[in-house]
Formats: C-alpha cells, structure tokens, sequence
C-alpha cells in the first residue's frame, strides 16, 4: 500500500507532463533482479491502481518506453459500476449529448457528432473504436478494424476498461483463442449487420485469466513454497492438481498450458517459489533469465 501510495503522488505531481515507466520504476523501490521483473512489477501495480478506479494512461506511443500520466478524475461510477454497465453509461451519455461526461468519468473518447453513438444506423462520420465496439457487443456484429497494421475480423464479447484505457476481448477469426484489442488503437473500424456474430457467449472469469488459455501442451509442472506463501502461489499459478506437505515444506502440482503466462507469474513470485520438475520446463526459464540478466549474472538453478 505504501508503495502504491507513493506512485500516485509522484504521478499526481508530474501532471500533466506524467513520469516515464523507468523513474517509476525507482520510486516504487521493487528490489527486482532485472530490469524486466522491476517494468513487470510496475505493471502489474498501474493495473492494481486502475482496477480500483484510478485514472492512468501510457500516453507514449507505440514502439517507445511507456510514460505515465495521472488523470484526476470522480473514481465512484468507475468502482461502482460493472464494466459492462460503464460501457452502456457511455453510450447513454453520448446519445444525450453530454461532452463534460468523458471528463468526470474518464478513459472515454472525445465526442464527436451528434450520431456518433447509434442504436441502429449506421455511422455518418469516421466511426468511434469504443463506440462501435460498444454497439458491436450489444447487437452481437462482427466487427472490422485494423490494429497493428493488419485487418482484423472480430466476434466481440465484451468491453472493459484496463491499464491502457478501453479493451475490446472477442474472438479474432483465425485465431485459436480470444484476444484483446486496445480501442484506441483501433483504426479503419466498420461493423456488420446485428446478429453476425452468432449466438452470445458468456464469458467466465477463468475465461480473462491467461494462466488458465491452452496455447501449449498440457505439462504438470510441480513447484515447491512455503505453507505461508501457497494461498499466493495457488492463486498466481492456479489451482494445483495435486498438493503434498511435508513439515512447512508444500509441493503443489500445477497443469500449465500457457507456458509463456505461467513463467511470467513464476517471476512475479519470486523466491515465495521454485520450480522442482519437469526438467524441460525448468531449462525454458533458466534460458530465458539468461536472456534478460545475461549468464554471467545468473547462477546454475
């Protein structure tokens, strides 16, 4: 919390120009091995502090360190409300021609004309990303756009807000998992006719995590902590398949089949645990490390 705190007040005192992510970095005071655990760690502290209703953006383009800039805004509708009831708050605002709304809520685009926000026509001007996305879900469109520059073609199911503003999460056509897609980032964004979509599909919570996506092969990865850190280990790898406890010594067995989501909460865990077998998954982290720290800096696992 301390921490936290003291991100916030720096950032509040760099308005409006905002700080880079390296003197961050050095604020939060991480204690990390590499420069690559301190980014992810601060990362994961801008989520924290956006989740519960703080308004922080990277306003550094693509390609270019991240800056941070802290907008002062009215936290309340942002805690309060459910993404999916912010997403329609939108939309009501816009349709009722409010333009001071963007500002006492926050992370909304700027309004434009008066049909910018649409219950069934389609766009007269260059279309909102968030807004199309927005009718998108609700009328269950696919929806075109192009992001990084190739075109993309999306079933949507829903809009939130996150770390780098308002995030489109669907099914992009030729992929074998869902993806996430930054509004902002968004360009060329046409919709197709209510329904093409298909059928609506609920999205669970395990469906967000990305430890839980099956990009790899099933591998059961058994890991060793403490009885006091195993409620955060259970939590950042998932629930184990199997646990055995010897003295205070716990050695969970984790399935993992995003091995690139897992490895990156291993780092977040730090020395709370240690990953004892399989051998394979072991060699993938250590070579990994000695990509970021360099080998003569790291030590035989």
């Amino acid at each position: 919390m301390e921490r936290l705190t003291r991100l916030l007040l720096v950032l509040e005192a760099a308005e409006p120009a905002g700080l880079p992510a390296s003197r961050l970095v050095a604020v939060g005071q991480y204690g990390a091995g590499s420069a690559y655990d301190a980014q992810r760690q601060l990362a994961r502290d801008i989520t924290a502090l956006t989740a519960i209703g703080w308004d922080i953006r990277n306003v550094a383009g693509p390609g270019v360190d991240a800056v941070y800039r802290l907008h002062a805004r009215d936290t309340r509708l942002r805690v309060e409300l459910a993404p999916e009831h912010q997403v329609e708050l939108v939309r009501a605002a816009l349709v009722a021609g409010d333009a001071g709304f963007r500002d006492r809520l926050g992370d909304l685009p700027e309004p434009d004309e008066a049909g910018l926000v649409r219950s069934g026509a389609q766009p007269r001007a260059t279309p909102d990303p968030l807004t199309e996305a927005a009718y998108a879900v609700e009328r269950r469109c696919l929806i075109r756009f192009t992001y990084k520059g190739r075109p993309r073609v999306v079933r949507p199911l829903l809009v939130r807000p996150g770390a780098s503003g308002w995030y489109l999460y669907g099914d992009e056509a030729g992929s074998p998992a869902p993806k996430w897609f930054v509004t902002d980032r968004m360009s060329a964004v046409s919709v197709d006719p209510p329904v093409t979509a298909g059928p609506p599909r609920e999205v669970t919570a395990e469906e967000l995590n990305p430890i839980t996506w099956r990009r790899d092969p099933r591998v059961d990865v058994v890991v060793e902590t403490t009885a006091e850190h195993e409620p955060q280990v259970a939590a950042m790898l998932g629930p184990p398949a199997r646990r055995e406890a010897d003295a205070d010594t716990v050695r969970l067995t984790v399935p993992v089949t995003n091995r690139a989501a897992f490895r990156a909460r291993l780092y977040e865990l730090g020395r709370r645990v240690r990953v004892v077998s399989p051998q394979e998954v072991v060699d993938e982290i250590v070579a990994e490390l000695r990509r970021f720290v360099g080998p003569a800096t790291l030590g035989t696992p």
